[in-house]
């Protein structure tokens, strides 16, 4: 039974997808609470404004730019997502990708990138976090010296339809975001429970029960495995899965039963999408320090939390969006 790969390190420089990051594999929704209203906050403010204009002097009508949402007060404009949109399907030409089925989908997407983006750079704030000009033109400085000239950036920053100062503030978002990354998965590898078990897999219950009762009656859990397991990664070791940390396996229901079980313990059968699983937990460990994948893992997972808290507890307001 595989693990998680490695996912790619979030890396800063010259290839960086401009713009706003998809931080999915687990994005949330950018609805808003409940129906869009029927004018915007800067058109209530500006409506009030104009009522109390002297009628002799009245005052110039206010430029009022559309909203995609309002995120804790945060306006996001219309132009912001179409420029986001735009930039993303060029570079899905520019790969010779096919265009997206569903453009409103698409949208939708883009749009609750840059929600949870301006999600990132509030929780950043709320904690302290900020970059400085400085560290900004360090690193517009490296990609320049990574394009070979000012002029080799700015030709390929053309082609992905931005401007200068619009990578470097695209530059101070993804600094921002490795920051409070960094910031709040500090702690993520240290102290990590850990467990070492193994598993036989198989397809039918029945089966399950009778391998089941063969350890009870003291036949040998590695030869069992090599014998009638159906994990083909594994068998051939005696089913051992290696030491994991929660998160780890694919299998859900196998990690958290190796977890609840005592060292030496083994389980009932347990039922996952691949079929039937006895398992045995080896050993426990709350020290055993983690790979570097595991440990990327678990950064990953704690940053997510800490998102998904910023969305649960965010206030939402999407407008109705006019489609081209």
């Amino acid at each position: 039974m595989k693990r998680h790969s490695t996912r790619t390190r979030f890396v800063l420089g010259f290839l960086i997808f401009l713009g706003v990051f998809f931080l999915t594999s687990c994005g949330g929704s950018a609805g808003g609470d409940g129906p869009a209203p029927t004018a915007t906050p800067a058109e209530s403010q500006a409506t009030q404004a104009a009522q109390a204009a002297p009628s002799a002097t009245p005052a110039a009508a206010p430029t009022i730019e559309p909203l995609a949402a309002l995120v804790n007060g945060e306006p996001l404009t219309m132009a912001t997502l179409e420029r986001e949109v735009n930039r993303r399907l060029e570079g899905i030409r520019s790969v010779n990708d096919p265009q997206p089925a569903d453009m409103n989908l698409f949208r939708d997407e883009v749009l609750s990138a840059l929600v949870d983006q301006a999600l990132i750079a509030q929780g950043a704030a709320a904690q302290g976090v900020t970059i400085s000009d400085a560290e900004v033109e360090t690193e517009f400085q490296a990609t320049v010296e990574l394009a070979g000239s000012r002029e080799n950036l700015q030709a390929q920053l053309s082609a992905d339809n931005m401007d200068e100062t619009e990578y470097r503030a695209a530059l101070r978002e993804a600094l921002l975001t490795q920051r409070i990354r960094d910031e709040v998965t500090a702690g993520a590898c240290t102290s990590v429970e850990q467990v070492q078990a193994r598993h036989i897999l198989v397809a039918d219950e029945a089966i399950a029960q009778q391998i089941r009762a063969q350890l009870d009656g003291g036949a040998d859990f590695a030869g069992l495995a090599a014998q009638f397991s159906q994990d083909v990664t594994t068998r051939q070791s005696g089913g051992d899965l290696g030491w994991f940390a929660r998160g780890q396996l694919l299998q859900a229901a196998v990690e958290e039963t190796a977890f609840s079980l005592a060292k030496g313990e083994i389980s009932a059968p347990v039922r996952s999408e691949l079929g039937y699983h006895i398992i045995q937990t080896l050993d426990r460990s709350s020290d055993r320090p983690v790979d570097d994948e595991t440990c990327y893992r678990l950064t990953e997972t704690v940053f997510q939390r800490w998102l998904q808290g910023l969305r649960s507890t965010a206030q939402v307001v999407q407008y109705p969006t006019l489609q081209p």
